[in-house]
């Protein structure tokens, strides 16, 4: 797992990137990965925390994603707490209009 520095206390998500598109994706409740930040897992629950940590160490591994690492949510907001995480969660920088999906 990336070693981005976060406060790493209050509330946390898990996120990386898709490796076949390299678009933004957080972990959801039941462990898979969406693009959608409205999606995101949040969580101050130490074992559920370890449990998205093998999940996310698991499907890098796996090539499924990349750079996985806890960003840090604003309690009042749900919101990612860093402005890069705030950017990556209004969705990609690029036209998604030509991804084809499977190729």
């Amino acid at each position: 797992m990336s070693t981005l520095k976060h406060k790493g206390k209050g509330p946390q998500s898990l996120t990386a990137n898709e490796l076949r598109e390299g678009l933004n994706v957080w972990m959801t409740e039941d462990l898979t990965w969406s693009r959608d930040f409205k999606d995101a897992m949040t969580t101050e629950d130490p074992d559920v925390m370890e449990r998205m940590k093998h999940r996310g160490d698991t499907d890098e591994a796996d090539n499924l994603v990349v750079g996985v690492y806890f960003i840090d949510i604003e309690p009042e907001t749900g919101l990612p707490a860093r402005y890069r995480e705030k950017f990556r969660a209004k969705g990609p920088s690029i036209d998604t209009a030509d991804l084809v999906e499977g190729s």
